[in-house]
């Protein structure tokens, strides 16, 4: 879905969505792609493991036919421990990318002042392992709150840079306030000029 269809997309009377609707929309669209991008990963390394486990017993099967009784014993039990060990590492496979996606769909809807951030947030989230109920991380708010608590330059504002007007209101300044005030404390004209 593109946002610029939504934008120009007519609900009558020359009625459109807003930017924030068209947010929520994107936003929600995306959420269903990374879901199903999840359900198809998660399929996609069980079948994977599944065809390499059966492409190793089809061989081990095969390689029977040459073998003696003690070898057939011996082997049987070395294929169940490959077999366990195997499974338990498929399993721990799918866990760790179900957990990525839970994560990486948490932490979705938060701004970040820039991808290092954002990545060492993902990073200490990730390393966290916090338990996962219906697909939700438990404990995501706490975490959250005590990290913006511990780095708050890591997250970006939710409220818009303000306007100024510069002299008779023919050229508008956006920036932060600190921005004008430093250029203003320097006895520099603010950026744009007078």
């Amino acid at each position: 879905m593109k946002r610029d269809f939504l934008k120009n997309l007519d609900l009558g009377n020359g009625a459109h969505l807003s930017d924030d609707l068209v947010e929520q929309i994107m936003a929600e669209d995306g959420k269903a792609k990374a879901d199903l991008q999840s359900t198809i990963n998660t399929l996609t390394a069980e079948r994977d493991g599944l065809q390499s486990q059966l492409s190793d017993a089809n061989a081990t099967i095969q390689s029977y036919k040459d073998m003696d009784i003690d070898g057939i014993k011996q082997s049987a039990a070395d294929w169940e421990t490959k077999y366990n060990t195997d499974t338990q590492a498929l399993k721990d496979q799918l866990e760790s990318t179900k957990y990525g996606y839970a994560v990486e769909n948490a932490v979705g809807s938060l701004k970040f002042t820039s991808e290092s951030a954002k990545k060492a947030f993902l990073a200490d989230l990730t390393a966290k392992k916090l338990p996962i109920q219906e697909g939700k991380l438990l404990g995501l708010e706490d975490f959250t709150k005590g990290y913006k608590e511990a780095d708050p330059g890591a997250f970006a504002s939710d409220e818009p840079a303000p306007s100024f007007t510069i002299g008779s209101g023919q050229k508008t300044q956006t920036g932060t306030a600190s921005d004008s005030a430093l250029r203003a404390a320097f006895g520099l004209e603010p950026k744009g000029g007078k």
